[in-house]
């Protein structure tokens, strides 16, 4: 720590240690217990898109009207996202973590999905 004096008034500068680093928004928003989904209706991330968030693990978002059974892209910003097929928690399910998923067919789950369930970090 420098000692800085300015007109008789002492402040003192902390310098920063460096083993800490600037966080990202996605990394903040998972520390602090939150979880964020984008999901979209085409795959490559096209067509509409809804931004979903949930503060508590266990919370469901039911998709409806363009958003149900039409989710082909997702991008996971943070927290664990289980997509079901059915609105109980049942059917065809995949679980997302963090990243991007351009393209659900991989999953053998394009266009089914219609509750979204997040486990927040």
């Amino acid at each position: 720590m420098s000692n800085i004096n300015n007109h008789g008034v002492s402040i003192n500068k902390i310098e920063l240690s460096p083993h800490l680093q600037e966080l990202t928004f996605e990394q903040a928003a998972a520390i602090q217990g939150g979880a964020e989904i984008e999901v979209f209706t085409d795959i490559n991330f096209g067509g509409n898109a809804l931004t979903v968030t949930a503060g508590n693990a266990g919370e469901q978002f039911q998709f409806t009207g363009d958003f149900n059974n039409s989710i082909s892209s997702a991008k996971v910003v943070s927290g664990t996202w289980d997509l079901r097929s059915d609105d109980n928690g049942g059917g065809v399910g995949i679980t997302l973590q963090p990243g991007d998923y351009s393209d659900f067919r991989a999953f053998g789950g394009n266009d089914i999905f219609s509750l979204a369930i997040a486990t927040v970090a």
